[in-house]
């Protein structure tokens, strides 16, 4: 009898590790939010929600979590709101977008001792000795019921105008710091895969780059994306590889479900979760944000708007004849990226409203130049492949005539279409991030103001009391 329950057991013991345990991972993320605070109230309340129902999740971040709301940007500790709400919501990684360095290195370090999530990154080297931020892990391992999970992270570094490989940012507050190229860089982690049962990247390097970095990496299971704003409304499975991105702005929730049957990944699925359409809010987090919102100081009213301006063309305009005559420069010059808004309604121009347009706080830099030169650094602002300027002017008026789409030449004329003066010397003002991003021959040095952008826009608008849009676009390009 004894022999017989010892081989029952046994025979019952062996059919229990045959019985395959399935686990399920869920993988929250967002993108790209830019400092948009006001949806973390739905999205804190669909969280804790989910879960009650999921207890094996992860909540990522795909970078960029600064710039563009001056409540966050403008706060006495910049970015201290974002980072407040997400340590509340739960977030355990992210990435590092370019964004990420606009407030600084000193800011970016702060805001990392701050989070309650790390941050990682694969292709950024730190010199210590130079830059004011720590070294960054490029990945992290960790472990849910039991599954080995490691999440590599990349950002974007493209090749810049003066030939370094960079994020998108002030090189200013690139100082001290050497990024690679990010699939290169993640191609030197693939033994990765062999030390865990999940492989993950969580990258700021845009949807294209991810597309490529699935092809060239199999070895990945998921890619949690980000930097271009893109929707990805559903499973999108490339060389076998899950990509997703969740567009921008915390409009929306990623959630990507993972199935493994004895550790090995059997299914992969992604969603996404429309935040504007859900209705529960946490109360707490809803009176945190207003509470943000009620102790900026950025509600000051500067100027009535006569009518909408509508496109980037006339908030331009604007920005460069504030720059030109509040300094009294000849010219002045803004850059496309560095306009953040593309419409602002008739009626009130606030403080907030300056520092949505502009929320970069750029000094400006003034340089005596030639007409030659000014042609010199248009030429090395257009880009082919958008086919559009990039330097927004005030005082001049400019036309860069193309064929197949390289320049042949540059035409300049004053604001009343009168050729600029070629002997002459004019002053030319533009912010330093124009100055340090752009080659191009000037003769004599520029000089640093202890003034910024946003500065000059907000001390014209209390000049002028009332502002009408100039919708007309001050430079083109001709295809000849």
């Amino acid at each position: 009898m004894r022999q017989l329950l010892s081989l029952i057991l046994c025979l019952w013991l062996s059919a229990c590790s045959l019985t395959p345990k399935e686990t399920t991972i869920v993988i929250y993320s967002t993108n790209d939010m830019h400092a948009q605070i006001d949806n973390y109230a739905k999205v804190a309340a669909y969280l804790e929600n989910e879960r009650a129902q999921n207890p094996h999740m992860l909540i990522l971040s795909g970078g960029d979590m600064f710039t563009g709301n001056p409540v966050v940007d403008q706060h006495p500790e910049k970015g201290r709101p974002i980072i407040e709400l997400m340590n509340r919501i739960g977030y355990q990684y992210a990435a590092f977008g370019n964004h990420e360095f606009d407030y600084g290195q000193e800011n970016l370090q702060r805001c990392m001792n701050d989070a309650h999530f790390e941050m990682l990154c694969a292709n950024m080297e730190v010199d210590s000795s130079i830059a004011r931020f720590e070294q960054p892990k490029p990945y992290a391992s960790l472990e849910i019921d039991g599954i080995q999970i490691t999440i590599l992270a990349l950002i974007e570094a493209d090749e810049s105008r003066t030939g370094e490989l960079l994020p998108g940012a002030h090189p200013d507050r690139l100082k001290g710091i050497r990024f690679q190229s990010p699939i290169k860089s993640a191609l030197e982690y693939r033994h990765l895969r062999k030390e865990c049962d999940l492989f993950l990247a969580l990258t700021h390097i845009g949807h294209d780059n991810e597309l490529k970095l699935a092809k060239a990496m199999p070895e990945l299971d998921v890619i949690i994306g980000g930097h271009s704003h893109t929707r990805i409304d559903s499973t999108l499975l490339i060389n076998g590889v899950l990509v997703t991105q969740a567009q921008s702005y915390l409009n929306y929730i990623g959630k990507t479900t993972l199935t493994l049957v004895n550790k090995e990944v059997k299914d992969k699925k992604f969603e996404l979760i429309d935040v504007n359409k859900l209705k529960k809010e946490s109360a707490d987090v809803k009176e945190q944000i207003q509470r943000y919102y009620d102790e900026s100081p950025l509600h000051q009213v500067l100027a009535q708007a006569t009518k909408p301006f509508q496109g980037k063309h006339p908030i331009g305009n604007l920005m460069t004849d504030a720059i030109r005559d509040i300094h009294n420069f000849d010219i002045a010059l803004q850059n496309w990226g560095g306009i953040r808004i593309n419409e602002h309604p008739k009626g009130d121009f606030t403080m907030s409203d300056v520092f949505r347009i502009d929320p970069f706080n750029n000094n400006l830099m003034v340089f005596d130049m030639t007409p030659k030169e000014i042609r010199d650094l248009l030429r090395n602002s257009y880009r082919p492949y958008s086919k559009q300027i990039d330097l927004v002017p005030s005082g001049m008026k400019y036309k860069i005539h193309t064929r197949d789409g390289k320049v042949r030449r540059i035409t300049l004329t004053d604001m009343q279409g009168k050729p600029l003066d070629e002997n002459r010397r004019y002053k030319v003002g533009m912010n330093n991030y124009i100055s340090s991003s752009y080659r191009f021959k000037h003769s004599s040095p520029g000089v640093e103001l202890p003034h910024t952008t946003p500065d000059a826009l907000i001390e014209y608008l209390k000049q002028q009391k009332t502002i009408t849009p100039h919708q007309a676009p001050r430079g083109v390009v001709i295809e000849e």
